[in-house]
């Protein structure tokens, strides 16, 4: 990526309405971003691949692919954040693009002042496991964020985005409980109120199942009944 210590990120504009990449180049130029454009699926993962952005903006209607598929086969080569740009409104889009791995999901129209502070809230999280203590140790289990790697003596964890952003949260803090809620607002960056906190749930049951299947595995995820999880030594 390049140099961001300026303030410079680059940012993927992908949406086949000119006036809405005009609007954004507008507005987040003024705060000292780089926008590049994407007018189509095609485009857009073309220039995720060789122009590297720090950050995309994502609509789901394009005229050559769903944003969706777009969003699926980037997930299949780089953890990018990506924030949704819709003007599908209904849960359920919201709840596929979580899930297929956008780390936010803005409705259209939306504000100049929430599309900035979207971009702003998103960089800062995702920024965020690369600063101090990025790697983590419970039992044989070692979670390196800044790299983006679980593994048990060797022996790397295939865990797709999400179940990496769950287990790296609870490793940030063994034996400590988090809540669902928690879980979701930190790992997800979004709400209960809005998405189903079974969810958490059902990626914690994928992850136990792939600690399950290395041998020697001395780590455990424990449920907290009514409450939420932890990670422990065992």
């Amino acid at each position: 990526m390049v140099d961001t210590s300026n303030g410079q990120y680059r940012v993927l504009v992908a949406d086949d309405d000119d006036s809405v990449r005009l609007l954004v180049r507008k507005v987040l130029s003024r705060f000292g971003y780089q926008i590049l454009e994407a007018a189509s699926g095609l485009e857009a993962l073309h220039a995720i691949s060789s122009d590297l952005p720090d950050i995309v903006l994502l609509d789901l209607t394009l005229p050559d692919m769903d944003g969706t598929e777009v969003l699926e086969k980037l997930r299949t080569t780089t953890q990018v954040p990506v924030i949704v740009i819709s003007g599908r409104d209904e849960e359920r889009d919201r709840i596929l693009g979580l899930d297929l791995g956008a780390d936010d999901y803005l409705t259209k129209p939306f504000s100049i002042a929430e599309l900035e502070a979207r971009v702003r809230a998103v960089m800062r999280r995702t920024g965020s496991s690369m600063e101090t203590d990025s790697v983590s140790q419970i039992g044989n289990l070692i979670v390196d964020r800044e790299k983006r790697v679980a593994e048990i003596e060797g022996a790397a964890i295939q865990l797709s985005r999400r179940e990496f952003d769950l287990l790296a949260l609870l490793a940030t803090k063994p034996g400590r409980v988090f809540s669902r809620e928690e879980i979701l607002n930190s790992a997800w960056g979004s709400k209960d109120e809005w998405q189903d906190p079974a969810t958490v749930t059902e990626h914690v049951r994928r992850i136990r199942l792939k600690l399950s299947q290395i041998p020697g595995c001395t780590c455990s995820i424990e449920a907290e009944r009514g409450i939420g999880y932890k990670i422990i030594e065992v």
